[in-house]
């Protein structure tokens, strides 16, 4: 075989190999393009579905709530609304002939388990408790080194009472018994909310 000759058989050659790489990437492409338009199909309608599922859910929770008389639920989430509940709820907490009574309670219990030095922390309007709270601890014959300062932290209410050489913190404030019993008022606000929309309230 003359050298033309081999240079064509190898020309051919590759020409050839050249030929089936390309059909095999068009191949190996089209199969890549038709995966991933499945994958995109299956996507779209796994999405369409759960978006169907969710408008469905969203639907009947806005039908459940329809013949209340509350405006503003149109507007806000039912979390907004219960935190605008609660919050007008504990802004009474403090004209509660009972809420006196609520704090010497909790400070007297604090306080019965330091043995040294107590911070008490209250809301600033609440400092005219002072003299009740030196009254009520001095008849506990608690005779510990007491400090009473204002605490800005404090929104609705309540004490804080540190142990201040044990480092310990005794959170007697609304909000933290707020964030502690607020599953249960959600449920309960929630139960309320049902039973006015099943009757028609």
């Amino acid at each position: 075989m003359d050298n033309q000759s081999l240079e064509n058989a190898i020309r051919n050659e590759a020409e050839q190999a050249i030929r089936d790489i390309v059909s095999r990437e068009t191949e190996e492409i089209k199969k890549l393009d038709d995966a991933c338009t499945l994958e995109i199909e299956e996507f779209r309608l796994r999405t369409q579905e759960q978006t169907d599922a969710k408008i469905r859910q969203e639907s009947a929770k806005a039908e459940n709530r329809s013949s209340l008389d509350f405006k503003k639920l149109k507007l806000k989430s039912v979390e907004t609304f219960i935190n605008s509940a609660v919050e007008d709820a504990t802004k009474t907490i403090r004209d509660s002939p009972d809420y006196k009574s609520f704090l010497l309670a909790a400070i007297g219990d604090a306080v019965s388990r330091i043995s040294n030095a107590a911070e008490i922390r209250l809301k600033k309007e609440d400092l005219i408790f002072e003299p009740d709270i030196r009254a009520a601890l001095k008849l506990r014959s608690k005779d510990i080194n007491i400090v009473i300062l204002a605490d800005n932290a404090i929104k609705w209410g309540g004490c804080l009472i540190i142990d201040v050489p044990g480092g310990r913190v005794f959170d007697s404030t609304v909000e933290r018994i707020w964030f502690r019993r607020s599953l249960v008022i959600r449920r309960e606000v929630m139960s309320i909310l049902s039973e006015m929309s099943r009757s028609g309230a």
